[in-house]
């Protein structure tokens, strides 16, 4: 009698895990994924990003997933905060990697992180990126860092991507000569930086000196940086009246 009872309770606790089991299957369910911070994709591209397998379609076990670090690693993407609003719904706040300017080759647009790393090409130029333009072979897969024939160059536009965004200088566009000189566009300004291995003493400077031809409304012209030694003088070529203004880095 008492051999019939254990197998009765057992076979009563096997049936209450499992009904536990297909209530947390059903009523845990993921019905809607939302996702915000997301620039690349669209919503519903980035819901598939994480509802790629049965465990991430089920909130509990994606939660656990989430602890254990097992949730999508997306390239592009620096990191993110998962919440869980209901039951059905996962929330997810993308931080993504962010585009700091891109090259312009031929006829593509590849746009770069700041450590080099391709985040996106196109055909046609994306709006307020501002671009490097060269003539030096350049070849690349989405979410690599960029090749080019000549890494010194590279190591150029690397350097000096890194060096606007630490300085927060607003800029158009570099074009590179056959020397791999670098001239800097920004407004009706052009900016001869010559060719160097690290830019920081020059957009250092630059970044006070944009702010006092903006203050000044010095107009359109060519600023000559390609021998620049801190504190030094930096002339200023007035295009129209070809004449030149001497002023001291602020």
């Amino acid at each position: 009698m008492a051999e019939i009872v254990r197998k009765h309770k057992k076979w009563w606790i096997l049936l209450a895990v499992v009904l536990i089991i297909v209530f947390c299957i059903f009523f845990f369910r993921v019905k809607k994924v939302t996702v915000e911070g997301n620039t690349f994709y669209s919503q519903e591209q980035m819901a598939e990003m994480f509802q790629t397998n049965v465990f991430e379609k089920n909130l509990l076990t994606f939660w656990l997933m989430d602890k254990l670090s097992l949730t999508p690693k997306l390239d592009f993407v620096r990191e993110y905060e998962v919440s869980y609003p209901s039951p059905n719904e996962i929330h997810i706040r993308l931080y993504e990697k962010t585009i700091v300017a891109g090259i312009a080759y031929t006829n593509q647009y590849i746009y770069f992180d700041k450590d080099g790393m391709v985040l996106q090409s196109t055909d046609k130029p994306l709006e307020n990126i501002p671009l490097f333009e060269t003539k030096s072979l350049v070849t690349f897969t989405l979410y690599n860092k960029i090749q080019m024939e000549d890494e010194s160059l590279l190591s150029q536009i690397m350097n000096l991507a890194n060096l606007f965004q630490h300085y927060q200088i607003n800029w158009d566009r570099v074009q590179f000569n056959e020397n791999n000189e670098a001239f800097l566009y920004i407004g009706d300004i052009q900016v001869d930086l010559g060719k160097k291995t690290n830019y920081d003493e020059q957009i250092s400077a630059l970044s006070s000196i944009l702010e006092t031809a903006e203050r000044e409304n010095i107009g359109a012209g060519e600023i000559d940086m390609t021998n620049y030694t801190v504190k030094g003088t930096v002339i200023f070529h007035k295009r129209e009246e070809q004449q030149n203004t001497g002023a001291k880095e602020k």
